[in-house]
């Protein structure tokens, strides 16, 4: 079983003692934190980190992309139709390896 070792990090004093606060009324700890946050993007293979500059206008965008499609005559396509074509990809994706 591996051991543990320590990671020494710099951070700002303000926002650990946010942080700490924020996390102990998860009741964690912020070493906890720090092996889920790791642990996390082993599994995932990924930083679990959504980055956007400012999302709202993302999303706003995206919602006035669809008002002009639905004003031009799309009607969207059915559930059932856009879960087979995920499965169709999952499955592509699985032979890929």
């Amino acid at each position: 079983m591996p051991g543990n070792t320590n990671l020494s990090i710099r951070v700002d004093s303000e926002l650990k003692g946010q942080a700490e606060q924020i996390l102990s009324q998860f009741g964690m700890t912020m070493t906890g934190a720090v092996n889920m946050f790791l642990q996390q993007i082993v599994r995932e293979r990924a930083v679990p980190l959504s980055l956007s500059l400012d999302s709202s206008r993302a999303v706003y965008a995206d919602l006035l992309a669809a008002q002009t499609e639905r004003t031009q005559g799309y009607v969207g396509r059915e559930a059932d139709e856009i879960l087979a074509d995920m499965r169709t990809l999952i499955e592509r994706a699985e032979q890929d390896g």
